[in-house]
């Protein structure tokens, strides 16, 4: 859990898109002293002592590029199950996953990339290009009329215990003025927690029928380094038929990193929100 995480995880598929994750899995590490650790999930048992090898290899010359030594594990199972299944036994306080734009968050490793991060009370970061050198480092927090927004507060607590961080809480602005101030008491609260856990904020508002799009264009033109997002636990029939606005965000064209957070009723006992 987040409390008592002590590792990264790398789901590793001997792609590029593989090393973008691990090169923003390094950042992080570098600040919060977190173990790394890859791993790759196998359908048979036969297969573990030959990708075992192949993931030592990997790891041995991630230590001889960057000065940085990682663990890796090989499951056994499906990549959902497998990967919950190491990261429970390994105490994972995050995972971070690659994709190819949009082509990739249709399928990764045989599944879709929302099968993976729904359900999950472990933040994924999903990531499509390496990470920038930067001296700051800057996120944008959607906040809207869900009391479930605001359970993404205690990831950006999480992360500012060991990043300086500039928050932007992002709202949208809706017509009818009864989700309006749902909206607005959200965001009253957040601004009250970011201020007793004395992390720096702005706000910024935008449209409802375009919310997405616009935090992304803001990411590009402000230079963000991270996007929040809150991902549905189930998908639901639809998904089946169309194409959540999550999938957009995730794999938005300007390729910045959004954390994906589900909200599970797991989540709740961590946090003082009521």
């Amino acid at each position: 859990m987040i409390e008592n995480g002590k590792t990264i995880f790398v789901p590793w598929d001997f792609k590029g898109v593989s090393e973008y994750a691990l090169d923003h899995a390094l950042y992080y590490s570098s600040k919060s002293k977190l173990d790394i650790c890859l791993i790759y999930v196998v359908k048979k048992e036969s297969l573990v002592k030959e990708t075992k090898q192949k993931l030592e290899k990997i790891a041995t010359d991630v230590y001889a590029r960057k000065g940085k030594r990682v663990r890796t594990i090989v499951e056994v199972g499906s990549f959902h199950s497998g990967l919950k299944k190491a990261a429970d036994k390994n105490q994972a306080a995050m995972i971070f996953v690659g994709i190819d734009g949009y082509k990739g968050i249709q399928k990764y490793i045989g599944t879709t990339i929302l099968n993976v991060l729904s359900g999950a009370v472990i933040p994924s970061i999903v990531v499509q290009k390496p990470k920038r050198t930067r001296s700051t480092f800057s996120l944008v927090c959607p906040i809207d009329q869900r009391k479930e927004s605001k359970l993404l507060l205690r990831w950006i607590a999480f992360l500012a215990r060991f990043i300086e961080l500039k928050v932007y809480l992002a709202y949208p602005e809706f017509e009818e003025s009864g989700q309006n101030r749902k909206i607005f008491r959200n965001v009253a609260f957040a601004k009250n927690f970011l201020t007793k856990e004395k992390i720096n904020f702005e706000t910024e508002c935008f449209s409802v029928f375009d919310f997405n799009n616009s935090i992304v264009n803001f990411s590009r033109r402000r230079g963000i380094d991270l996007i929040l997002n809150l991902t549905k636990k189930s998908l639901g029939y639809r998904s089946f038929f169309t194409t959540p606005k999550s999938h957009y965000l995730i794999a938005n064209n300007e390729k910045i990193p959004v954390m994906c957070i589900t909200p599970t009723r797991g989540l709740w006992r961590y946090i003082p929100f009521k």
